[in-house]
């Protein structure tokens, strides 16, 4: 179950850091009084939130296979 908890750990840190570099590309090339600044760090959020989800589904899935009592 711990290899499963830092894979999905490890998954959810490399996914947040590339959207946030993302952000951060877009907030220097655009600046912050742009609208489509503002649509990425929306865009940016809502992927976060939709990854964080499924990542979340995917260790529950495997992380119940692991404990103890299943087996």
């Amino acid at each position: 179950m711990w290899a499963v908890t830092g894979w999905v750990i490890a998954t959810w840190l490399r996914t947040t850091l590339a959207l946030a570099a993302a952000v951060t590309v877009a907030w220097l090339a655009l600046g912050t009084q742009s609208g489509a600044f503002w649509l990425s760090c929306v865009a940016a959020t809502a992927a976060e939130l939709f990854l964080s989800r499924q990542l979340l589904r995917e260790w529950n899935d495997e992380a119940g296979l692991r404990w103890w009592w299943t087996r």
